[in-house]
């Protein structure tokens, strides 16, 4: 009787001992689980560095009094349409605008708003403040004031960069003529906003991209590794090249019907009206899911067991919310990385209204990773003796 209960706990340990023995022999499964959470770090720290967030929080005052705590700020356009002078001192227009200049890092004048909306367009400017006619008389009257600032959609963190300065400036504006009462209130203007709710439009397009390039890379992650009809089909003339393009083309066929689903849901369910063209906007996350799919063929060429491949996977799926360039600036890597070439395709095309061949650099981007990463799965795959 002893017996009989004791073959269960046996073959237990038989099997945790055995999978032990294959995850030690297994090298490769093994430096991925250390390399994982040290890469991953080591991208937070690049990301942190480059957008000077290390070390904010800590420190004492006493520190902070003998550096400079700000290095710099955004660059700015102003318009100052204020012609009245009622107040018996200093302009307060030009008052206003020496504390905007005090903490941008530049700021730029303009006669017309026009240039100045163009600039924003075109990334010369975060975003610009039009200080309106009757700023001053305003102020000396106790009324409310207002001064409009223009942002740009499809930068969260321009938005909050931009408003920070303003709202700094209105602040020092007001300490030093001593009002409490008399405020300057900034206005917010969002530009390149299609209809509907900013969070669905903005977040949802960072969710229907992410969605698109990781869904089909996690699925293809899993398409050499471990195929056994794959190994009798390399026993025909198949060439390996061959293998690797009909199922990166497979992938992309899945990838244009998720894409087709996830642009639906996106613009259906919140009654979107994007500035492009519905088919645009497919084509677009079609050529992601081709980015998607080569990525996840060369993971699986790569893997020499399921397991890795999933690591491997896990590396990329983190590594790309890190990287994305969404929530931060991560410097050079976002002309580069194909999800943030996906995402600014999508945001040129669907928010600003640009066109296909406005965006032909960043979707050469895209196809040429893509082409490079068929050609190095394509490569390594012709040198893996067997499949595991």
């Amino acid at each position: 009787m002893a017996e009989v209960f004791t073959k269960p706990s046996r073959r237990i340990r038989n099997m945790i001992a055995k999978e032990l023995r294959l995850i030690v022999k297994d090298r490769v499964a093994l430096f991925l689980i250390f390399l994982l959470p040290a890469v991953s770090i080591g991208m937070l720290y690049y990301v942190t560095q480059e957008n000077d967030l290390s070390g904010m929080g800590g420190g004492d005052m006493g520190d902070m009094e003998d550096t400079e705590q700000f290095t710099g700020g955004p660059i700015i356009g102003l318009i100052d349409h204020d012609t009245i002078e009622t107040y018996e001192g200093e302009d307060l227009s030009e008052n206003f605008t020496s504390y905007l200049e005090e903490l941008a890092e530049q700021l730029i004048f303009y006669t017309d708003e026009a240039d100045a909306y163009q600039d924003m367009y075109n990334k010369e400017i975060m975003g610009y403040v039009v200080i309106p006619d009757g700023f001053e008389r305003n102020l000396t009257l106790n009324e409310p004031t207002y001064v409009i600032v223009h942002v740009d959609a499809t930068n969260f963190i321009e938005q909050s960069t931009v408003m920070g300065v303003v709202q700094g400036a209105s602040i020092m504006f007001r300490a030093t003529h001593l009002w409490i009462e008399s405020e300057v209130f900034p206005a917010m203007m969002i530009e390149f906003m299609p209809s509907g709710g900013y969070v669905e439009i903005v977040f949802g397009g960072f969710i229907v991209i992410f969605s698109s390039y990781l869904g089909i890379a996690m699925t293809s992650a899993q398409s050499i590794v471990g195929d056994i009809p794959l190994r009798r089909m390399l026993l025909t003339p198949t060439s390996r090249l061959e293998v690797v393009i009909s199922k990166v083309i497979s992938y992309v066929i899945i990838g244009f019907f998720q894409s087709l689903l996830l642009v639906s849901l996106w613009v259906i369910a919140f009654n979107l009206t994007l500035n492009t063209e519905f088919a645009i906007l497919v084509l677009i996350m079609s050529l992601t899911s081709l980015t998607g799919s080569s990525t996840g063929i060369l993971i699986s060429s790569l893997s020499s067991s399921r397991l890795q491949a999933n690591q491997m996977f896990l590396f990329l799926m983190f590594g790309t919310l890190i990287l994305s360039g969404f929530f931060i600036d991560v410097g050079m890597l976002d002309d580069f990385l194909p999800m943030n070439q996906g995402m600014k395709v999508l945001i040129d095309t669907a928010f600003k209204g640009l066109n296909l061949f406005d965006v032909l650099i960043p979707i050469a981007k895209l196809v040429g990773f893509s082409v490079l990463a068929i050609l190095a799965a394509t490569f390594v795959f012709s040198k893996k003796p067997t499949l595991a």
